[in-house]
């Protein structure tokens, strides 16, 4: 049992793309960035016709747009849920706090992938290929100690270090309107957060597909679920997805 398998190009685009290559911007949205990259990774030994390696370069990184709206998506995700980690560990719920944390944790993880312009892989793998990413030096160790730490107030100032360094990087990548990040309560009261909405905000304003730009800053595919049978299905998943956006807010 040798394990190899043998396709043409059609029956690769069939199975990881479910059957045609992504054009729209929600074509591109409702696939998950796992498939992309097996798709794209690994070796090529001999391509004599150049169409795989046609097929690799045309799919290689996200339609700029759409790179500028998942980055702002991914911002959004962290505004959402980064005063929680101290409103729940305040409420006594240290379990909670954890958590939340974790999730954060992950979400500059892939806020890391885009930024770099890597397509994040599915969670076996997915601490692996941080580590490979340049920023991983500096934010792994930090984001360590965030899920080591035993209080709430340690895990959010540890989360601080770590929301300021991605946002630095992105503005030394040249991301278009990124906002310089800042550290302040939440509304007065004693959390802290980084200015996430105002820097999704910014991004979102240098999206020139004005469709695209008026979506609400929910994500792709993989932002919105990691549920196995959902990105594994790319077909269904991306007509679940533009259903999704249809539907309007």
């Amino acid at each position: 049992r040798h394990g190899v398998e043998v396709w043409t190009v059609s029956q690769a685009v069939a199975y990881w793309l479910g059957g045609v290559e992504p054009v729209s911007a929600q074509d591109w949205l409702g696939l998950a960035e796992q498939r992309l990259l097996a798709l794209t990774a690994g070796a090529v030994f001999h391509d004599d016709a150049g169409e795989l390696t046609a097929l690799r370069r045309r799919l290689a990184w996200f339609p700029r747009d759409v790179w500028l709206y998942k980055l702002a998506s991914q911002w959004r995700r962290i505004a959402e849920e980064q005063a929680f980690v101290g409103r729940a560990g305040f409420a006594g719920d240290d379990l909670g706090s954890r958590i939340i944390a974790a999730r954060l944790a992950r979400d500059v993880m892939r806020l890391a992938f885009l930024i770099e312009g890597c397509y994040a892989p599915y969670p076996k793998w997915f601490g692996s290929a941080f580590s490979r990413l340049a920023c991983a030096h500096q934010l792994s160790p930090v984001l360590a100690q965030v899920l080591a730490a035993d209080d709430w107030k340690s895990r959010e100032a540890l989360l601080a270090e770590v929301y300021l360094a991605v946002g630095r990087l992105q503005i030394a990548m040249g991301i278009p309107g990124a906002r310089a990040p800042t550290i302040g309560p939440y509304h007065g009261r004693p959390f802290s957060v980084i200015n996430a909405d105002e820097i999704a905000s910014r991004i979102r304003e240098q999206i020139a597909d004005g469709q695209l730009r008026a979506l609400p800053l929910v994500g792709s595919l993989d932002q919105v679920t990691d549920a196995t049978p959902v990105v594994e299905a790319p077909a269904n998943a991306r007509a679940a997805i533009r259903a999704f956006f249809d539907a309007g807010d």
